[in-house]
């Protein structure tokens, strides 16, 4: 037979505050240790996906020397994806954003001299041309991955070559639109004759943007260079003089 004393404990469910204060105790304690272990998960995957990029342009450098093409690297910076894709070695790359806007209005005002059906039998071919065609490179035996998703938790926060506004292309700021076809979508390229665009290229965390990497590529002579520094694309080429030396 129980106690009355006996039917008391069993029946008290309760936790006293010494065991409370001892179990807030212990989830401090687990997320002071786990806060900084997935901040280190992170920046090595951030550093992971911008070693492999510098890699990738080492490789497209030599490529493009070697078979006599351009290759362009294409970023969806809404999707988090950068893709390869190989092309016409006289494509026209642009020193400025006014001079490719400049550029595709005239050959947005030529194109619009063509039917549909002109078009589609070739006749506006030569206008189509002045751009370059670009392609996938499922012809191409590569040593290098042409097309990869960024790490999960990394992000692009932008993309930035002479064509661009001096901060470069970034993001949707309201996030990826519903349609795919409204993406931004930034463009650098590689040359043939073994130069590059110059191209800076900044991946981050997605909840803390000062967090990340930085890849530039040098222009002429292709160097490249990894960092954790947020690189202002439009004084990482402060010491080139505007004009060359005068010549007596």
């Amino acid at each position: 037979m129980c106690t009355p004393f006996a039917s008391t404990r069993t029946r008290r469910r309760g936790l006293t505050l010494i065991e409370i204060m001892v179990a807030m105790a212990v989830m401090v304690t687990l997320a002071a240790i786990s806060i900084p272990a997935l901040n280190g998960l992170l920046d090595l995957k951030q550093r992971a996906a911008a070693k492999e990029l510098a890699q990738t342009y080492t490789w497209l450098l030599d490529e493009a020397a070697l078979r006599n093409v351009a290759f362009r690297v294409a970023y969806n910076l809404d999707r988090g994806t950068w893709t390869i894709e190989a092309g016409d070695p006289n494509t026209l790359v642009f020193s400025s954003p006014e001079k490719r806007e400049d550029f595709d209005e005239r050959l947005e005002d030529d194109m619009s001299r063509f039917t549909q059906r002109e078009v589609e039998e070739g006749e506006a071919e030569d206008v189509q041309k002045r751009r370059g065609r670009f392609t996938g490179l499922a012809d191409m035996d590569v040593p290098f991955t042409t097309s990869k998703p960024l790490p999960d938790g990394t992000a692009f926060r932008f993309v930035y070559t002479p064509q661009y506004e001096d901060g470069g292309l970034t993001p949707t700021p309201d996030g990826p639109p519903e349609d795919e076809e409204d993406d931004r979508i930034a463009y650098t390229y590689v040359f043939p004759d073994g130069t590059a665009e110059h191209t800076v290229v900044r991946i981050v965390e997605d909840d803390a943007e000062d967090e990340g990497w930085t890849i530039e590529v040098m222009p002429i002579s292709g160097d490249i260079r990894m960092s954790t520094e947020l690189v202002d694309p439009s004084e990482s080429l402060a010491w080139v003089p505007d004009e060359g030396p005068e010549i007596r």
